[in-house]
Parts: structure tokens; C-alpha cells; sequence
């Protein structure tokens, strides 16, 4: 009884000690990793996670990026390798399987990639005042979606779960490769690649995508609230309902279409307006034809080349979208030549105009009828008051001027629309036989934009 006793004991302390040996290498590398990304970024951490099946991971992680104030955030993080020994014994070598969790993962809308994703939408806008993104069209005022549009939604942070998977299969030489990123309230997104290489060669990225194949590619996009809230915050910046908004949407959507010869099969058509829909789903597969590696990538310049050998198959809502007989260069084309959505909004914003103009017309005809009958006095009042009415100047704003009297306007502000989508918007400070020119105040100063008049599609002076 005293040996068994013994042989426990010295077994819990082999046990004990071969555990404090696996919590010390994980404290270790965990140590070195802070270490060598102290240049670029403060990470901390709570707490060490190490469990006997391989699981290791931190609690409570905090990414400080470097120049940043606001950190990226997680609840925890979990690594788990094929081989609950890989990580005292396995070395260099890249392990069978690996499963990573990444619980709650949170990032302000307000962190320093947020606001350079913002700064591009800044940027744009500055180079085109009134540039009108199409997939913005019917959102009252908003012209393009962008990051502040989504902290006016109601986005404060964005929150995700994410479940990342590897395995490779040193025989069969294959590489398998998945992503689930859920996000609090926005979409669910999951990503799956299988490619033909030799696992080994992960040590080499260089020689894995040198020699690697893609053999399988399947993008999965279902909406899990983002759809919701931007129908509710259009149609209040458009003072309509959500569902009114989404028929306008399209609508304009189409209109923005059909300006630009864009030409799509009604299905396409349909699929985009299902897509807006609460809980759509999307499913991009790709299942290349031979593979598809470094020799295919070189054919970048053909498009049309690209797409066939990527053999592509779409899904919108579980209904396939077809893409037989797509003239795809023709389709490309048009896409990179279309405008933006300025004209489609203008000529919204004009037949909104028109028809509210009508209605005050035949309200004020209306009302001149049911005055017939009255006594004179009354009714040389009533015609006084019109007359009068009549003769007030008209209110100022932006209104459409023929481009040959340009040039009484010199000095005043103008909008201008173009045939290939460049509007500008600024001060008139040139007019000539050939064209105009248009001085816009810019963060960075001012500029001038020389344009020609056969460039020129409308004109507005604010007067």
C-alpha cells in the first residue's frame, strides 16, 4: 500500500510538473508575442488559458494599436492544435489542424481604421461635392453610406465571434481553410478555400503561393440586422415608411441603371431588391476548372477570361442567380463608364418639385372657384392679394441656366453636372468660348476645375 501510495504521488508530481512546464512555455510565448509587437501596438492580457487537451489561449485581451486611443477588445481567445503535445514538442512544424476562437471581439467606431475608412469616404466627397452613390439613393439627404452613416444608424461598435479553421493534408496535398465572423446585430459572414499545395510549405509562404491552387472558393453573407436599420434610418431621413423606402430605392435604383446603359436581366434586377430585404442570404461559389494559380492570375487583363476559368455560381435568398449568356466585357464596360447617382437624384428631386407645384396650383384653383359667387369687393380683393403675390420675388437657390449666360453669373455659385459623372459644385471664376472654370474650397486649400461645354450636361446658379 506505502509503493502504490509512492507511485501516486510521484505520478501527480510528474503530472503537476509536466502541466507547470506546458503553463510556463504558453506564459513564454505569449510574453514574447507582447514583446515583439510592442512597437506596433500594446497588447495585455488578464489571464493565461492553458488546458491539458492543447487549448491555449488569454482572457480579457487588449490591442492597443500604436498613435490609437481606443483598443480593440476581446473577451477571450482560444488556440487549439490537432496534437495536444504540439506545443512543447512540435516545433517548427505546422501542426495537422488548428481550430482559433476569438470571443467578442469589439471595435469602437471611432478606432483609427475606422477613421481612415472614413477619411476615403471624406476624400471622395471633397473631389465630388455632389456625388450621389447609388446604393444611397432614396435616403433623403445621405449621399453615400459610409462610416458615419452607420454610427447614425445606431452603430456604436461593432462585436464578433469568430471561428477560424486550418488543415492540411500532407499526402493528399491539400489545404483547407474556413472563417465564420458573426457580428452583433450587422451580418454573419462565413468563408471557405480548399487549395492544392504541400502543408509543409506554409513554413515558405512565398513557395505555397507560388506553387498553390485553388480548388474551391464559397463566400456565405446573410443579413442579421444591418438591413433592418438602414431601411428605418432612409426612410426617416426620407420621411416615408421602410417598406416605401425600399420600393423608391429600387425604383432609382433602376432609373440609375437604365441612365447608364447598364444592362442586367430582370432576375439580376429582382435578386438586388431581395438582397435589401430583412435576413437575405447571399452565396458567391467558385469551383475553378483545373485550379486556378499564379499562370491564371497572370491573365488579370481579361476579365472575361477570369470569370469562365473561376466557373462562378451565385445564390440569392437559395435561388441561383443565372449567368449564362452575360456579356461580361460589355457589362464591365458600361459599370466602369456609369455616373453616379446625382442625375437620377436631381430629376427625383425636380419631379418632386413639379408635382408639389401642381398640387398648390389646383389647391389655389380650387379655392378661386369656390369664390365665384361672392361680392365684388371680395373678389377684386382676392385678385389684388394674387396680383401681389405674383409680383414677390421669387425665393434664391440653385436653378438651371442655359451655359451661354454663364457669363452674367461670374463670381457666383454654381453646380455643375457633367455626361461622365465628374459634378462639380463652387464659385464660377472663368468663362470663356472653349469652357468654364469652377473654384472649390478643399481641406487642403482651394482648387480650380477647367470644364468644356461639351462636357457640360446642366447647370445650376444659385440666384
Amino acid at each position: 500500500m506505502r509503493r502504490l501510495g509512492t507511485l501516486l504521488a510521484v505520478l501527480v508530481l510528474l503530472v503537476a510538473g509536466t502541466y507547470g512546464f506546458y503553463w510556463y512555455k504558453v506564459k513564454s510565448g505569449m510574453d514574447e508575442l507582447v514583446e515583439k509587437a510592442a512597437p506596433f501596438a500594446d497588447i495585455r492580457y488578464q489571464s493565461i488559458y492553458a488546458h491539458p487537451d492543447g487549448t491555449i489561449g488569454v482572457d480579457q485581451l487588449e490591442v492597443l494599436p500604436s498613435g490609437e486611443y481606443e483598443p480593440f477588445t476581446a473577451t477571450s481567445v482560444r488556440v487549439r492544435p490537432d496534437n495536444p503535445l504540439y506545443w512543447i514538442t512540435g516545433g517548427d512544424e505546422p501542426p495537422k489542424s488548428l481550430n482559433i476562437q476569438v470571443r467578442q471581439l469589439e471595435q469602437g467606431m471611432d478606432t483609427g481604421l475606422m477613421k481612415s475608412m472614413q477619411e476615403q469616404f471624406d476624400l471622395q466627397r471633397e473631389a465630388d461635392p455632389l456625388h450621389v452613390s447609388p446604393s444611397a439613393l432614396g435616403c433623403g439627404d445621405v449621399r453615400q453610406l459610409d462610416i458615419n452613416t452607420m454610427k447614425s444608424m445606431g452603430y456604436r461598435s461593432l462585436v464578433t465571434d469568430i471561428d477560424m479553421q486550418y488543415s492540411g493534408d500532407q499526402q493528399a496535398r491539400k489545404l483547407n481553410f474556413s472563417i465564420l465572423a458573426d457580428v452583433e446585430g450587422l451580418a454573419e459572414l462565413q468563408f471557405e478555400m480548399r487549395m492544392s499545395a504541400d502543408p509543409d510549405q506554409l513554413r515558405n509562404p512565398m513557395q505555397a503561393t507560388g506553387t498553390a491552387r485553388l480548388e474551391k472558393f464559397e463566400l456565405n453573407y446573410t443579413d442579421k440586422g444591418y438591413n433592418k436599420r438602414l431601411a428605418a434610418y432612409c426612410a426617416r431621413q426620407a420621411d416615408s415608411k421602410p417598406g416605401e423606402y425600399r420600393s423608391e430605392h429600387q425604383r432609382l435604383y433602376n432609373a440609375w441603371l437604365d441612365n447608364n446603359g447598364i444592362n442586367i436581366p430582370e432576375s439580376w434586377r429582382q435578386a438586388y431588391a431581395d438582397l435589401q430585404q430583412e435576413g437575405a442570404r447571399l452565396t458567391l461559389a467558385l469551383n475553378p476548372i483545373g485550379g486556378f494559380g499564379a499562370g491564371e492570375m497572370m491573365m488579370a487583363q481579361d476579365p472575361v477570361y477570369l470569370i469562365e476559368k473561376a466557373n462562378p455560381n451565385v445564390l440569392v435568398n437559395g435561388k441561383p442567380l443565372p449567368l449564362d449568356n452575360v456579356d461580361w466585357m460589355a457589362l464591365f464596360t458600361s459599370v466602369a463608364q456609369a455616373g453616379s447617382g446625382t442625375a437620377v437624384a436631381r430629376t427625383d428631386e425636380s419631379d418632386t418639385a413639379e408635382t408639389a407645384t401642381e398640387t398648390e396650383m389646383a389647391s389655389q384653383a380650387e379655392t378661386a372657384a369656390e369664390s365665384v359667387g361672392s361680392d365684388a369687393p371680395a373678389n377684386a380683393s382676392a385678385a389684388d392679394s394674387q396680383a401681389e403675390a405674383a409680383a414677390a420675388p421669387a425665393p434664391k437657390g440653385y436653378k438651371q441656366t442655359d451655359k451661354a449666360q454663364l457669363g452674367n453669373y461670374l463670381g457666383a455659385r454654381v453646380r455643375i453636372f457633367t455626361y461622365f459623372g465628374r459634378d462639380v459644385a463652387g464659385t464660377l471664376v472663368a468663362v470663356d468660348d472653349k469652357g468654364i472654370r469652377v473654384s472649390q474650397r478643399m481641406a487642403q486649400g482651394v482648387a480650380e476645375y477647367p470644364l468644356e461645354y461639351e462636357r457640360i450636361q446642366q447647370v445650376e446658379v444659385y440666384r
